[in-house]
C-alpha cells in the first residue's frame, strides 16, 4: 500500500485531466454549434467530465489535506505550502460547485442561449487555468522544495 502522503500526487491528475478536458470539449462543442444543454451525446458527455472532475476535486483535496499533515509533521515549513494550500483549496471548491450546477442543469434540461452556453465556456476556461496554477505550485512543492518524497535508504 501506497502511505497516505503519496496518494494525492496521484489522484490529483485526474480532476486536472476531466477539467482541461471538459473546456476543450465544451469549447469544440460551441465552435462546431452543438448544443451543451438538453440530452444530446455533447451534453450528456459534457456533464458527467464535469460531475467526475468535481467528484475527482473533492478526493484530491482531501487527499491533500492529509498530504500536508505529514508535511508539516515532518517539519515542512507552512510559508512553502500556504500557496499551494490555499490555491488548492479554493480550485477545488470552484470545481466542486461547478461539477454540481453542470449536473443541475444537465438533470432539469435547462435550455440554455447561445450566450449562456459561451458562458459556460468562459467559466471553464478560468477554470483551467486555476486548476494550471495550482498544479504549478504543486509541482513546485515536489520539484523545488522535495515535500513528502522519500529517498530511497533514508
Amino acid at each position: 500500500m501506497l502511505p497516505l502522503e503519496q496518494l494525492h500526487p496521484l489522484v490529483v491528475h485526474f480532476p486536472i485531466v476531466f477539467t482541461l478536458s471538459l473546456f476543450v470539449l465544451d469549447l469544440y462543442a460551441r465552435l462546431k454549434n452543438i448544443p451543451l444543454d438538453g440530452r444530446g451525446a455533447v451534453a450528456n458527455l459534457s456533464a458527467g467530465v464535469a460531475l467526475l472532475a468535481a467528484i475527482g476535486a473533492t478526493i484530491a483535496a482531501t487527499l491533500g489535506d492529509a498530504a500536508l499533515d505529514i508535511a508539516s509533521a515532518g517539519g515542512v515549513a507552512e510559508s512553502i505550502t500556504e500557496t499551494h494550500e490555499t490555491l488548492g483549496s479554493i480550485t477545488a471548491s470552484v470545481i466542486a460547485a461547478w461539477g454540481l450546477v453542470r449536473a443541475f442543469v444537465w438533470y432539469r434540461k435547462t435550455a440554455l442561449g447561445n450566450s449562456m452556453q459561451w458562458g459556460i465556456v468562459l467559466v471553464e476556461l478560468v477554470i483551467a487555468v486555476m486548476i494550471v496554477v495550482t498544479a504549478y505550485y504543486g509541482g513546485q512543492l515536489v520539484y523545488e522544495f522535495g515535500v513528502n518524497i522519500k529517498i530511497p535508504g533514508s
